[in-house]
């Protein structure tokens, strides 16, 4: 009976620390993308949909992952906070600000941050964020001329067709960046940014090797049943688009990921030759 409670007590830590693995280890993904726009490398940074969790006393492990980047900008894509979570709101806020000291930041807010019309976020913007709210920050690092547009999630059902209305129509001599919570691929993929980044999908939270997400948008293993196009997670080329939809550094509503840690997205944007 003792050995049997021994195995048991065994298998009970082993799962605890395969579940803690999975859930607060980070993963650091490095994307290369060349391109003729750029005349040096470019080293972003990408967090989305944090949640408000914490990797450390006050954030320090991953603060410490995204120093060790070098970034030259920081690209944020929704979902730091939970809606109605003043605790959650107070970690976000205050891990974006430390990296505003050192990194340039830059914000476009998911479906929990709320809409432009029924939630402020001006204490981010004080703290030195910049929130993108369908506008544009032009950008030089280096000899590259940047621009990066954010455009703000307001919910699941809301609608992107007035991206170009509200966006305006790109300089194609720059290279455009475009940060959003969700992707609309039947809008985003014509507007004709170099560079998409989105979040939102947790990478499925749950994946099986092989195979893929348990679910996306409401499909149960979508990658052996649907014959559509599934973004859950990675890069992706829509034509002289990239996307790259990042996996999220926390989870909601609970902490069950599987074969799919948190992840810390870096892209390197290289000059062609």
């Amino acid at each position: 009976m003792k050995r049997k409670k021994k195995k048991i007590l065994i298998a009970v830590v082993v799962l605890i620390v395969f579940w803690f693995f999975e859930n607060f280890i980070i993963d650091v993904t490095t994307t290369h993308i060349k391109s003729t726009k750029v005349n040096n490398t470019i080293t972003i940074v990408q967090i989305s949909d944090l949640h408000g969790y914490i990797f450390g006393i006050n954030n320090s492990y991953l603060l410490k992952m995204i120093d060790r980047q070098h970034p030259d900008v920081i690209a944020v894509t929704g979902d730091m906070f939970d809606k109605g979570n003043g605790g959650a709101r107070k970690r976000a806020l205050k891990l974006l600000k430390t990296l505003s000291k050192k990194y340039p930041v830059y914000y476009a807010r998911g479906e929990h941050e709320g809409s432009v019309y029924t939630s402020s976020l001006d204490d981010f913007v004080d703290a030195g964020i910049f929130v993108l709210d369908c506008k544009k920050a032009d950008i030089k690092i280096g000899d590259s001329e940047i621009s990066i547009y954010g455009y703000p999630t307001s919910g699941y059902y809301s609608s992107a067709s007035d991206t170009f209305k509200k966006l305006g129509a790109l300089d194609k001599s720059r290279y455009n960046i475009l940060l959003s919570h969700i992707f609309y691929k039947e809008v985003f993929a014509n507007w004709g940014a170099d560079l998409i980044l989105s979040g939102d999908t947790h990478g499925g939270m749950v994946r099986l090797p092989f195979i893929g997400p348990i679910t996306y948008q409401g499909v149960v293993l979508p990658k052996l049943k649907s014959d559509k196009d599934i973004y859950d997670k990675g890069l992706f080329k829509l034509g002289n688009t990239y996307l790259y939809v990042n996996a999220g550094l926390g989870n909601y509503p609970i902490p069950l990921r599987l074969f799919n840690r948190p992840e810390l997205t870096v892209l390197q944007i290289d000059k062609a030759h």
